[in-house]
């Protein structure tokens, strides 16, 4: 039985005892919290007077006979407790009451699920209950028992509730014959773990077993694989097939890759493996899976066939004179490796290294190479083989056959540019290098000769490369006729194009004739401040082709010129004289006026230069 603390106050003369009725106020509180405990039953014996607390915890007792008296008190989720007060005459007694909270406690409604060894029978389940007054929270344990699970493995379970706990097995990993294991739903926020043992019957089992064969059929890069069911065991295999590695002792999981073949009758299977490694040893073993558990076979070893490197010989290109590009590709670097690639070749067939023979660089990779080939003699027929050789032994493509011959170059003669009266662009095309190829090229020209050779007058230019090319001349002679022919040198050789001419420009002539009518512009009352004049010039010669403008051009400078000093276009073309009157002269000021006029090719010819002043 608890205790209940009391604590009363009360005062009683020593002198004489006081025969008037007494009284009892208290309160009620929680012993761990100091919370104040409504409702609570409270019992004075004797009297069988009963109250109960208030919100506050409160209670009293009035008119009651001075004495002592028992107090017992109740209330659902506390322990009852039971005390002694003592009531004075015409006193209030004092009392605080405390109690101490029933803990929460859990149990179970069941102590053992037998499941026994019907294999329909996998889910039973019990009931946890919290016979505590608060909430309770609790996780349930199987000891890692690997065919046993719950649900749920933990959660709070409200005070005066119940939950059910579902369990779960997996037969097809229990051991033959019986099987126990122990739940235990632990609380971990009050009292009263719970216990259920858990039993389940497993059928008969036998260990599969599994044999690996030799292998067979054994390539550079496959291979065909063996195995036997030596015992299907019980329950029977589910899975079978091999695993293989560069290492020893493959697995599953350190497998090259899992191969898995159908599971049937036959106890005999088989697996083909490819893409392997050629000289390779490999590592196998065969396997079956029983009840989710992997069992192995036997560890056998082969090794991959060596792979022979490949190579074929293409097509010649760049054929020249003396020069040719001889062209493989290699369809197979072999294991192991080509350490060499090249051509032999001779002027017979099957040339073999014995005879000519390059080299070509670029490591051991599967691929086309290339090289050039120079010194040959033409015309002449040869023979070439691509070749590689692999731990030392030369291993040779087919034979080509091609045959060098000397190819011309070709050289055209452009139309003539930039022609002014003295100078000229020459222009042409190198339409083949030729084989060999040519070692330089110019232009040979020439006013008498129609057909103009390099003993004329030439440039000369040192080159090999095809395309279009052009020289600038000068020092002609105006309005001549000249020839030109563009050339190539190919081994020693000249090789002209074809003929083209040209006339070179004939300049215009242009004089100034003296300046006229020279006098100021009267702006009335004998004021006048500009003047006024007449240019006059002559055209000599319009040119060949004709000049396109005629001016003047006029400024304080001696030789005045177009885009920098005055300037007026006077229309027309030809030869004669022409004039204008330009009214906007300074007065006191000497000036100098020539004629000019403008080339076709955009060039200014000027007349000499006049002058005259402003001045009255």
């Amino acid at each position: 039985m608890g205790t209940v603390c009391l604590f009363f106050a009360g005062c009683a003369s020593d002198m004489e005892e006081d025969t008037s009725m007494g009284s009892i106020v208290g309160s009620l509180s929680d012993r761990t919290t100091g919370e104040l405990i409504a409702t609570a039953n409270i019992t004075l014996s004797p009297g069988g007077k009963s109250a109960v607390t208030g919100n506050d915890g409160g209670f009293s007792f009035s008119e009651l006979v001075p004495g002592a008296y028992t107090v017992s008190v109740n209330k659902e989720g506390y322990k009852p407790s039971v005390e002694q007060i003592n009531v004075q005459g015409g006193k209030t007694t004092e009392a605080h009451l405390l109690m101490e909270r029933i803990p929460s406690t859990l149990t179970a409604d069941k102590q053992e699920l037998d499941f026994g060894e019907n294999p329909s029978v996998t889910t039973l389940s019990f009931a946890i209950i919290n016979t505590g007054y608060t909430d309770l929270a609790f996780k349930v344990e199987t000891g890692d028992c690997p065919w046993l699970e719950v649900d749920p493995e933990a959660d709070i379970l409200a005070h005066g509730k119940t939950a059910t706990i579902v369990v779960t097995i997996n037969r097809s990993l229990l051991a033959s014959g019986e099987n126990e294991a122990v739940i235990v739903v632990r609380s971990t926020s009050g009292d009263g773990n719970v216990e259920v043992r858990v039993s389940a019957i497993g059928e008969y089992r036998a260990v599969s077993s599994v044999n690996t064969g030799e292998v067979s059929d054994i390539t550079s890069t496959s291979a065909i694989l063996h195995g036997e069911i030596v015992n299907e065991g019980a329950p029977r295999y589910t899975e079978r097939g091999f695993v293989y590695n560069i290492r020893q002792t493959p697995t599953t999981d350190n497998t090259i890759e899992r191969l898995s073949s159908p599971v049937t009758e036959d106890k005999q299977f088989f697996c083909r493996l490819a893409n392997l490694s050629p000289s390779q040893t490999y590592y196998v073993r065969a396997y079956v899976v029983q009840n989710g558990k992997i069992i192995y076979g036997n560890e056998v070893l082969f090794n991959t066939q060596q792979q022979s490197a490949a190579v074929s010989t293409s097509a010649v290109t760049g054929i020249g004179a003396t020069s040719a590009t001889f062209n493989a590709t290699i369809t197979e670097a072999g294991t192991p490796q080509y350490s060499e690639k090249g051509f032999c070749f001779a002027r017979t067939n099957n040339p073999a290294l014995s005879d000519n023979k390059v080299t070509v660089a670029g490591g051991t990779i599967v691929g086309d190479y290339s090289i050039e080939v120079n010194g040959l003699d033409a015309p002449v027929t040869y023979y070439v083989r691509a070749y590689v050789i692999q731990e030392n032994a030369v291993i040779y493509g087919n034979t080509v056959v091609f045959a060098t011959s000397k190819t011309a170059a070709r050289v055209t003669t452009s139309a003539v540019s930039e022609i002014t009266g003295n100078s000229a662009t020459l222009n042409g095309i190198v339409n083949e290098e030729g084989e060999p190829r040519y070692t330089q090229r110019g232009f040979c020209y020439s006013r008498t000769n129609p057909s103009p050779t390099i003993q004329d007058t030439k440039t000369v230019e040192t080159s090999s490369q095809k395309g279009s090319f052009s020289k600038e001349i000068t020092g002609l002679t105006e309005g001549e006729t000249y020839f030109v022919r563009a050339y190539v040198v190919q081994d020693n050789a000249t090789i002209y194009g074809n003929v083209v001419s040209f006339t070179t420009h004939k300049l215009p002539v242009v004089e100034t004739v003296a300046v006229t009518n020279i006098s100021p512009v009267d702006l009335g009352g004998g004021l006048f401040i500009y003047w006024e004049a007449r240019f006059n010039g002559r055209v000599v010669s319009a040119g060949s082709p004709t000049y396109k403008q005629r001016g003047f051009v006029y400024g304080t400078t001696v030789n005045p010129t177009v885009g920098i000093n005055e300037s007026v276009r006077v229309s027309g073309t030809g030869t004669g004289t022409f004039s204008t009157i330009v009214d906007n002269l300074s007065n006191m000021k000497t000036y100098y006026v020539r004629a000019y006029v403008k080339t076709d090719s955009g060039d200014y010819i000027y007349g000499e230069s006049v002058r005259f002043s402003t001045m009255k």
